[in-house]
């Protein structure tokens, strides 16, 4: 039972011993009882649920003072004289009005009052009768009178029903198209003035991040205009539909990828058609917000994880804890943020069950508690659990997945690398140098591996080896990489597990790939003793194989002890690995953006069996003042963030080096290229991505920055190189310079043209 307890006159009431969701009328009508059956005073109230929420004294009094007013009619049901005599024949009547009000206190303050105001009888036949007949009389208007005074009466009727009211003094919402309850705006939040806190997404959603004074997160909110601003018949129809159709089934929808957009068509086109039938106005942007609203909640994820779906350039993950509990997600400026959307237990299972539709054959259930979906839809890794992997709770974690992989320009703009570095790391890439990426959750490992395939081209044969596919193959394939993803058994299966659907482990595929011929071999997200094992023992039996991978891990002490200490694999089979990066997340302040930026990076000394360090970030006072410091040159230019002085013909004069990168020593022994005209490409590969990452920003253009121009400039500056090697292999950068400053300008100029010729063809065709 939802029993209320006092510690002095605060009454709290712990939701985790109620059987009843929060708010919803079992749990009123039991509250208000509770209540009125209180003696004591009350001055506060604090509902303890999935959050805390605290009533002030004012809203407290809210409650009680109804709770007084239950209390009353309870000692009038007892009291025989204000019915009249027991033979008046209307006697029976006047008991079970005042009954039925008293009962519909519990249900629907506006239903009680009508019910009481409604009772009328005719006058006494016999004067006898007369006095009890006005003595009723005056009772019923004196309570009414004074029920209809109290404050919940008022809000009740202001907000239309006893749910809305409660919600409304607990700083709650409910929805008016499903059972569901959302936060409201707090009163001190205050919107967060940067470029990327409030902008718009696609259907015309608008998102605006505020900071609440005196909480560590931040909260971010979405607002549907087009469902907002609908006409009250129009969000009448929408409730009808979902609440008609919710618990279908679709069993005649044969895939369930393409449902979604099916059923929003489908929707969109019959409210069109009830709106016309029943001369209601509507307008085509209205009916599609109806048609994407109605399809989100009956088979999609619902309209709240639907509409934070669509934001793919700030949110990376959306988490749900449990039902009834805020849903929070991970926004890639402003870190982990709080939302005001929650959804209760059946809009959860719906939720799920429509993810597991999508692929058939999985299951989801008392046997199979835990799923690992990726949602096409929205390229979206779904991981799911319920009982008995959990204590009777469902919960998920959603990672929204680029479908276009980061660029070298993109790091850039968010300063997560230098210039020079981004040159360096292209360059390394491009001479085939094994590497782990390295970090902790969530500092953007499975991006930073992705973003590598652009140094590696189209002239090289590439194999993404990953449980689920979070490298986006198909965005490298169509723009003519030689990619073919491979699928692995989870790496977090040990060897000897049963194989789930007969996938192979990922070292027997890694090794089956090898077998059809030369590879970059991309492996993603080692987790399991298996997986690091056959990566090392890859990397020492096939000396020369091209392997990027990556794994959770701090630091080389922390690979190495995991190394002997876990997987009783020596220390000295690290030397296998060419280059460890390591990346992480830092701030300025407890309130400041997160930034994702390179932490440190070694190269293995195999001859000297130890690990030199060749770049470190070094902090400042804000991101602006941070340096990416390459350890092995002095050269200035080396660790600055502006490369549009650089002047490479001066470089190469001036090339001051401390030491050669060991890696950078056995790739130029094996190419007959000397390290330094490596080194002087890395500076000029940093030049093209600083040119594009600037212009980008001096035009307002982010497509500049996106994988297509990326490409087609690398490759031009990739041609170039090649264009001037001389027969020795040495190439005057002084010389591509030149050359590379006027076709950069023709690059972009060609880019925009051709984007104005396609829009132009789009809008022509449209006309006709």
């Amino acid at each position: 039972m939802c029993n209320v307890y006092l510690e002095g006159t605060r009454a709290i009431l712990d939701m985790a011993k109620c059987p009843y969701e929060f708010a919803s009328p079992e749990f009123l009508n039991l509250h208000l009882k509770d209540l009125s059956t209180i003696e004591s005073p009350i001055t506060t109230i604090r509902y303890e649920e999935e959050i805390v929420i605290e009533l002030s004294e004012e809203e407290t009094k809210v409650l009680t003072e109804y709770a007084g007013i239950i209390r009353k009619m309870e000692e009038i049901l007892l009291r025989a004289d204000i019915y009249g005599l027991k033979q008046d024949p209307h006697y029976d009547s006047r008991r079970e009005a005042i009954r039925k009000f008293y009962e519909y206190l519990f249900m629907d303050p506006l239903l009680a009052e009508k019910k009481l105001s409604d009772y009328k009888e005719p006058l006494p036949e016999k004067d006898i009768f007369t006095k009890g007949h006005s003595t009723f009389k005056s009772w019923v208007k004196g309570i009414l009178k004074r029920f209809m005074e109290t404050k919940l009466y008022k809000l009740v009727k202001q907000t239309g029903d006893l749910r809305k009211a409660f919600l409304s003094l607990t700083g709650l919402k409910s929805l008016y198209f499903v059972d569901s309850i959302i936060l409201d705006v707090p009163k001190n939040a205050k919107p967060v003035k940067d470029p990327e806190g409030s902008y718009e997404l696609q259907y015309g959603l608008k998102v605006q991040v505020y900071e609440i004074p005196g909480e560590d997160a931040y909260l971010y909110v979405q607002e549907n205009p087009e469902i907002k601003g609908l006409a009250k018949d129009l969000k009448k129809m929408l409730a009808s539909v979902i609440a008609e159709h919710m618990r279908d089934t679709f069993d005649d929808i044969t895939d369930f990828n393409i449902a979604f957009n099916l059923k929003t068509r489908e929707y969109r086109q019959f409210f069109i058609d009830q709106a016309i039938m029943r001369g209601i106005q509507i307008t085509p942007p209205q009916a599609l917000a109806m048609g994407r609203e109605a399809a989100s909640w009956l088979v999609g994820l619902g309209a709240y994880i639907e509409n934070i779906s669509l934001d793919k350039e700030h949110i990376t993950d959306i988490y749900i804890d449990s039902e009834n509990s805020p849903i929070y997600v991970e926004h890639s400026r402003f870190g982990l943020c709080h939302t005001l959307y929650r959804y209760n237990r059946e809009l959860l299972e719906n939720a799920f069950m429509n993810i597991i539709r999508t692929r058939p054959g999985k299951k989801f259930d008392d046997n199979n508690p835990i799923a690992d979906v990726v949602l096409k839809r929205h390229m979206m890794r779904c991981h799911i659990q319920r009982p008995p992997a959990t204590f009777e709770e469902l919960q998920g974690a959603l990672r929204l997945m680029k479908e276009t992989p980061f660029t070298y320009p993109q790091y850039l703009y968010y300063k997560s690398f230098s210039p020079f570095f981004a040159g360096y790391d292209d360059v390394m890439v491009s001479l085939g140098s094994s590497e782990a990426v390295l970090g902790l959750k969530g500092v953007g490992k499975t991006a930073f591996t992705a973003a590598k395939i652009t140094a590696i081209g189209t002239a090289r044969r590439i194999i993404p080896i990953q449980d689920i596919e979070e490298i986006p193959v198909r965005a490298f394939r169509k723009r003519g990489f030689h990619i073919g993803a491979a699928r692995v058994q989870s790496s977090e299966l040990e060897a000897g597990a049963q194989r789930a659907g007969g996938e192979l482990d990922l070292v027997s595929m890694a090794n089956a790939l090898l077998r059809m011929g030369d590879a970059a071999l991309i492996i993603n997200e080692v987790r399991s003793r298996t997986a690091v094992q056959g990566i090392i023992n890859l990397l020492n039996t096939q000396p020369g194989v091209f392997l990027l991978y990556n794994l959770h891990a701090e630091s080389l002490r922390d690979i190495q002890d995991r190394l002997e200490l876990v997987f009783g694999i020596p220390a000295a089979s690290m030397f296998a690995t060419d280059r460890y990066t390591f990346l992480k997340k830092i701030k300025f302040g407890r309130k400041g953006i997160i930034h994702r930026v390179l932490g440190y990076e070694y190269e293995s000394d195999i001859s000297e069996k130890r690990f030199v360090e060749v770049f470190r970030f070094r902090r400042g006072n804000d991101i602006d003042d941070c340096i990416y410091e390459p350890k092995f040159l002095k050269n200035p230019e080396a660790v600055k963030r502006d490369f549009s002085t650089l002047n490479l013909s001066k470089l190469e004069k001036e090339l001051d080096i401390k030491f050669l990168p060991p890696a950078l020593i056995r790739r130029s022994e094996e190419t007959g290229i000397s390290p330094e005209q490596y080194i002087l490409q890395a500076f000029f590969k940093g030049k093209v991505y600083d040119d594009i990452y600037r212009t980008s920003v001096k035009m307002d253009d982010k497509i500049l920055r996106e994988l297509d121009f990326v490409l087609k400039a690398n490759t031009y500056a990739n041609r170039l190189i090649s264009s001037m090697e001389k027969e020795t292999g040495e190439v005057d950068f002084k010389e591509v310079q030149k050359k590379w400053d006027q076709l950069f300008k023709d690059i972009v100029k060609e880019d925009i043209m051709q984007r104005e010729t396609k829009a132009g063809e789009k809008t022509s065709k449209k006309k006709k």
